[in-house]
């Protein structure tokens, strides 16, 4: 019995589970890593690839590593699906990011997604219904045959550095700043299902402008203008599974851009953060996020995934933050919470 008949015996909403361990439809390759990261963009619904400025950036679009201001240790839990104490699966992130000379960064990242005790039943016996209609011996016991489990997972390296200039306009004798940062991803997937395996390397490319309002309109109450790039799984991303024929499920590119707007208040104190973005892999999906950060300390999000309701908020003290979020979904209603540790 190879892989994926195997897979054809597992109940029908364990079956649907394991094929769309996302938030998405499910009948892609790696779609557990369109998941998402990061509680404090997910409550934006996922729109954060124009924004930045995070331990978290190196997913949504890597160019926005460069902005981190200090070494940060990031971390996430999520049930997917089911209860808390009883989910249907558990989704992990674990990355460090640091700064580095010359407004660079680099992380290392780690993202899991487990489904464990999927059970395992045997074939249909009989050549039709009418056959096991007939003969009872024919029939399923219900009685499954074993367990497997999935494992699923990503590791990341990731660089970014920031471009940055002054362009004179000309314009009453002022100098407008620019900033483009570049970033990379490097990929390394696996994933095994029972005694199965498949590997496989990708790539993404992030890029930002970001443009400062306060000084093309000279009002230092202005904020920063940011259009983001990402192009994901630049080199189509090929997961190639250890069976007999070598089966291969192939990772399409993906185009992800948006806007976003930066607003500080009361000399940075306060802050409004406003995102649109839309990427194309399987459709056309639009992100929107709003996030009020007030003294720096405390954060409330709003946003649409995909017309789906989000929410959360955030707190740091001295040098932890704890968000939230909240997701709404057709299936069951999703929570995540992260954390990270910002060594200022």
């Amino acid at each position: 019995m190879n892989a994926f008949r195997q897979v054809r015996t597992v109940p029908f909403h364990l079956l649907l589970f394991l094929l769309c361990g996302t938030l998405h439809a499910g009948r892609y390759a790696n779609s557990f890593l369109e998941i998402g990261v990061g509680a404090r963009a997910l409550g934006m619904g996922g729109a954060f690839g124009s924004l930045g400025g995070d331990g978290i950036s190196f997913y949504w679009n890597p160019a926005g590593l460069s902005t981190i201001a200090a070494t940060q240790i990031s971390a996430m839990y999520g049930p997917q699906f089911g209860s808390i104490q009883n989910p249907l699966g558990n989704y992990h992130f674990l990355g460090f990011a640091q700064p580095l000379p010359g407004r660079a960064a680099i992380s290392f990242n780690w993202i899991r997604l487990a489904i464990d005790d999927i059970p395992i039943y045997p074939e249909l016996e009989g050549e039709s219904y009418y056959d096991r209609l007939r003969n009872h011996g024919y029939r399923p016991s219900g009685e499954p045959d074993g367990f497997i489990s999935d494992v699923e997972d990503a590791f990341f390296l990731s660089f970014s550095k920031m471009n940055q200039w002054k362009l004179d306009l000309g314009w009453q004798f002022h100098r407008v700043r620019f900033e483009m940062p570049f970033g990379v991803n490097l990929k390394w997937i696996r994933q095994s299902v029972g005694g199965f395996t498949a590997t496989g390397l990708g790539v993404d490319l992030g890029t930002q402008f970001r443009l400062h309002l306060e000084d093309f309109f000279l009002d230092s109450r202005l904020g920063i203008l940011g259009i983001g790039l990402h192009l994901q799984d630049i080199t189509r991303t090929s997961m190639t599974w250890n069976t007999e024929r070598r089966r291969q499920d192939v990772v399409p590119v993906n185009v992800r851009w948006g806007l976003a707007y930066a607003q500080p208040f009361q000399r940075g104190r306060h802050a409004f953060n406003l995102v649109w973005e839309r990427d194309f892999r399987w459709k056309t999906t639009d992100h929107l996020g709003m996030e009020y950060v007030g003294f720096r300390r405390y954060s409330l999000r709003l946003g649409l995934d995909d017309g789906r309701i989000c929410a959360g908020f955030g707190i740091r003290v001295w040098v932890l933050s704890v968000d939230y979020a909240f997701i709404s979904h057709d299936l069951d209603n999703l929570h995540r919470v992260s954390c990270a540790v910002s060594l200022d």
